[in-house]
């Protein structure tokens, strides 16, 4: 069976004496991990009356323990239900609420937030406990529910099948080969998002150890990194911001580190290249969605180089990824259009949501929402989300070009692009930057900088200085929260 309740007793079959998990000091091995998990999932089939298709909310921040449930679920035949710690009590209940899960299992320090919830809530100690695995998983079933961010109203919740995520996670090390049998693989983006929960199921799919963080604090993950001896992780670019701002840096080594992979938001070329220099190893770069279980395209280290450093790579395998017009027509090398991707990540649909999805699944084909372009060699190039273009004057500025070149400025320590209104041009070009620690730079040295560097309508005609810009958890910028008080009372819809 192609299941992520397989790839437990597989691994406990094959390497049972390997470690499976890492966490705070506790390693745990694939058998003890498969047996574990086993018995709660024949706790939760037989002590909570869980069926196949039920839902099972989790609400806590990363550990071992939320990994043994992911298993436990699986092997119940049940559905995975990661909700985002980072919400308020209101929001857990909405999303809770829509999942209508059959109880959410809770952190402790979570138990606030769990507040308004209407069905039954247990801590992970109150779990029941006891028999074999009850071996209820099939392929077809859908594994997990993710919902997405949520940036631009009530998130939505993208149904994952076991097909998805094996079929995702095993073209992973076809681009990652350090994901490997004995290696150890960094877990340290949030479970609740794919790009956790779907990187430390490749990991341990691959026969490595899951070196689990509990959360991204920026000194203590550098310990980790080092200590563990690391081989491989995924993080995003904000995390390699916060790694390399760290004074501590400048003494650390990582002779066990051989790659990391990146994505989730865009990067700058400068913070890119300064990556490269601080860790020594190679860099993978991989471009996905929710709804795409993940990584669809990924760029090889051997491909940073030149203008592909501003691609996210090529299809991986398994998959397809084209460029349409708004008709769906695919377009030439080089023109701009919507990204659109098929293969064995696309999502079976959002949960009770049949227009959402029809809107965004055609002919087996998913709509990202991002506008993009291809070149001749079938290279990716994300330009910005449809809805952030800026168009002044009729012509379309996309905000990450900007954004890259403007984090190129030595006093540039962060940046986001906006559009505001402008009488004359409809639309116009707003940087909002954080300045680097110590430098006095002034908005019109900023502009003037660009000036060579940017066409005359892609240069921002202003710049606001603050002192972070605001992200969501994977490390996307929060574009509507940034462009609400330029738009107040206006009739652009800010999506």
């Amino acid at each position: 069976m192609r299941t992520i309740a397989e790839v437990a007793r597989w691994r406990a079959r094959r390497h049972p004496e390997l470690p499976a998990t890492w966490f705070q000091g506790r390693s745990r091995t694939f058998a003890e991990m498969d047996v574990a998990s086993s018995e709660l999932a024949s706790g939760l089939v037989d002590g909570l009356g869980i069926r196949p298709g039920d839902r099972v909310a989790v609400l806590d921040k990363n550990s071992d323990l939320y990994l043994e449930l992911l298993f436990a679920v699986s092997k119940a035949g049940a559905v995975l239900v990661p909700v985002n710690w980072r919400l308020t009590a209101a929001e857990v209940a909405k999303v809770v609420g829509d999942a209508d899960p059959a109880c959410l299992v809770v952190g402790e320090e979570f138990r606030a937030s769990a507040d308004r919830v209407s069905c039954r809530v247990l801590g992970f100690d109150q779990l029941p406990r006891g028999g074999t695995d009850p071996h209820l998983d099939r392929e077809e079933q859908v594994a997990w529910i993710l919902y997405t961010s949520g940036t631009t109203g009530l998130p939505k919740g993208a149904m994952l099948t076991n097909l998805n995520l094996f079929g995702c996670t095993t073209s992973l090390t076809f681009e990652v080969p350090e994901l490997r049998e004995g290696g150890r693989g960094l877990v340290a983006m949030p479970l609740y998002h794919i790009g956790g929960c779907g990187w430390a199921l490749a990991v341990i799919t691959a026969g490595a150890t899951a070196v689990v963080v509990r959360e991204v604090v920026p000194a203590e993950l550098l310990q980790v990194l080092v200590e563990q001896r690391v081989g491989t992780g995924f993080v995003v670019p904000a995390v390699l911001l916060f790694l390399t701002q760290l004074p501590q840096i400048a003494e650390a080594r990582f002779p066990e580190l051989q790659n990391l992979a990146y994505g989730a938001s865009p990067i700058s070329p400068d913070l890119l290249q300064r990556s490269i220099e601080v860790f020594g190893c190679r860099f993978t770069q991989v471009y996905g969605l929710t709804e795409s279980t993940g990584a669809i395209t990924a760029l090889r280290h051997e491909d940073h180089r030149g203008e592909r450093l501003l691609s996210c790579g090529r299809a991986m395998f398994g998959g397809e990824v084209r460029v349409v017009d708004p008709a769906g027509s695919e377009l030439p090398p080089g023109e701009i259009g919507e990204v659109v991707y098929r293969g064995p990540g696309t999502m079976a649909g959002y949960w009770r949501q049949p227009e959402e999805t029809a809107a965004v699944l055609t002919d087996g084909w998913l709509r990202t929402g991002d506008a993009g372009s291809i070149d001749a060699d079938g290279f990716l190039y994300i330009r910005d989300r449809i809805k952030d273009m800026i168009v002044s004057g009729g012509e379309n500025v996309y905000p990450a070009e900007v954004e890259a070149v403007l984090a190129g400025h030595p006093g540039v320590a962060d940046v986001a692009v906006i559009g505001v209104p402008d009488d004359r041009w409809g639309e116009a070009v707003k940087a909002i930057v954080v300045r680097r620690p110590g430098v006095a730079l002034e908005a019109d040295e900023l502009i003037q900088w660009a000036r060579p560097r940017l066409a005359g309508f892609k240069r921002p005609r202003s710049v606001d200085f603050v002192a972070a810009i605001p992200r969501n958890p994977s490390g996307k910028i929060l574009k509507r929260e940034l462009r609400e008080p330029y738009w107040a009372g206006r009739s652009r819809q800010v999506g």
